[in-house]
């Protein structure tokens, strides 16, 4: 598996050259720029801040007085801990679109990077790292689950052992685009399942999930309630990019 992983990063390496263009906006960079982002682009994402979620690592503002943030204090989570790198604006969204549905997988490399850099930060310890899974269909259809690029990265980078096919989803879930808290997790309610499969001890483990965005928790929620009843000890959940911190609608 290592060998193939690392095949994998150099054919990739070959036709997508790192630190040539900015993943962002297309700009001639050198390969002195952090995960190939322009200065500018740099500038304009929503980095973390000092002052974040105790419990799902959304990035709070100075002013916001909460250890937790507005989700958290009306819903409990599944996960222990959650951990982000920037807050989900316009820039980010457009490279994470990029991303997901234009065909630019190479870009989960510098992404698995900033995870990487991110749970760095942190003095958390882990067994596994899992990628949140994908449905067959829809990863045939994508060519590739974006999650899985991003953890594999950051198994590379951390010596931490990868289990992509850990997880599975059980069945195609609806769009959660546009989808409410309630309406997102009885869309996802039992959507996960350890595979039988899956060859990795995951008892008493810590796991920590990667995905590419958090914004309700409900898929890291139904991820980490799958890897509960298996056996995990500790689950946490990191992101590149997250959700606002924005007051329930009265």
């Amino acid at each position: 598996m290592e060998v193939f992983e690392k095949g994998f990063e150099k054919a990739m390496e070959w036709i997508y050259p790192s630190n040539i263009y900015c993943i962002s906006c297309g700009s001639i960079i050198d390969n002195s720029r952090d995960y190939a982002l322009c200065d500018s682009c740099m500038q304009r994402f929503h980095w973390l801040g000092e002052k974040t979620c105790q419990k799902c690592g959304k990035i709070l503002s100075p002013d916001y007085r909460n250890p937790l943030c507005w989700d958290c204090r009306t819903f409990d989570h599944e996960f222990d801990r959650g951990f982000t790198c920037v807050q989900y604006g316009l820039y980010e969204r457009g490279l994470l679109m990029d991303y997901k549905y234009r065909g630019k997988a190479y870009i989960g490399r510098k992404l698995g990077d900033a995870l990487y850099d991110r749970m760095s930060l942190e003095e958390e310890t882990f067994d596994l790292l899992v990628p949140v899974p994908m449905h067959r269909k829809k990863q045939a259809r994508r060519g590739y689950n974006q999650a899985d690029i991003m953890a594999r990265r950051m198994s590379r980078r951390s010596g931490i052992p990868c289990a992509p096919g850990l997880l599975q989803r059980r069945r195609e879930t609806l769009p959660m685009k546009g989808l409410g808290p309630f309406e997102r997790y009885e869309n996802l309610r039992g959507a996960f399942s350890v595979s039988p499969q899956n060859h990795y001890p995951i008892e008493g483990k810590r796991i920590l999930l990667i995905d590419d965005i958090y914004t309700t928790g409900s898929t890291a929620d139904a991820c980490s309630l799958a890897l509960r009843e298996a056996g995990a000890g500790r689950v946490c959940v990191v992101s590149f990019a997250c959700g606002a911190n924005i007051p329930p609608k009265q």
